[in-house]
């Protein structure tokens, strides 16, 4: 199992890891430089979870669904999380006070398999995006785009967008991937950017 996060401090992801040893290492730096990562993981692990989107079952993988979490200790989480396991988070947190990490977007990207492109069993994208997003496309390494269906997502008392999205697996064993996730107004203007970092 493999996480490529941008944007998102990775956390409280620890037991779901554990399989990586290098994405667990990752993982409990990332909570050493919070004030009380043991509270943040007891929040996690305790506060309610919000419907935030849908990933729908499909080609034998199983419905997902993107969560969004206000938690106790003032952060705000986005989760990727089988829907039959709740328990098994992928995702991360930011302050409460600037959910986005100053910027209009953002995202996590997870994936089964690998390391291989064509040997990825199941790849996903969820994401958040500030009110000022009108459409999120992913552009995928043959120059082709998926766009991503936006939910109206109230986090923290403000308006956001959600959105969860699996690529298909036709795709992947063709090496056909994800290369960057792209955010535009409502003019179709690009305010934001980002590389998922997958190579395959």
């Amino acid at each position: 199992m493999k996480l490529i996060t941008r944007r998102w401090a990775v956390l409280g992801a620890i037991a779901i890891l554990a399989a990586s040893i290098t994405a667990g290492g990752v993982i409990a730096a990332q909570l050493t430089t919070f004030e009380n990562p043991d509270r943040l993981a007891k929040a996690i692990e305790k506060d309610p979870l919000v419907l935030a989107a849908d990933i729908p079952a499909a080609g034998g993988a199983a419905r997902h669904s993107v969560l969004v979490q206000e938690t106790s200790t003032g952060h705000i989480c986005l989760w990727d999380v089988p829907s039959a396991t709740p328990g098994l988070k992928q995702g991360g947190c930011n302050s409460a006070d600037d959910p986005l990490a100053g910027r209009p977007l953002s995202v996590s990207f997870s994936y089964d398999g690998g390391p291989a492109m064509a040997s990825v069993r199941d790849a996903r994208l969820i994401g958040l995006t500030a009110a000022n997003v009108a459409s999120v496309e992913v552009v995928m390494n043959d120059g082709t785009r998926r766009p991503m269906r936006l939910e109206q997502a109230r986090v923290g008392g403000a308006e956001y967008f959600a959105f969860g999205y699996r690529f298909k697996a036709g795709d992947l064993r063709r090496g056909i991937g994800p290369v960057a996730v792209v955010a535009f107004d409502d003019s179709g203007v690009v305010i934001d950017r980002q590389t998922t970092g997958f190579t395959g």
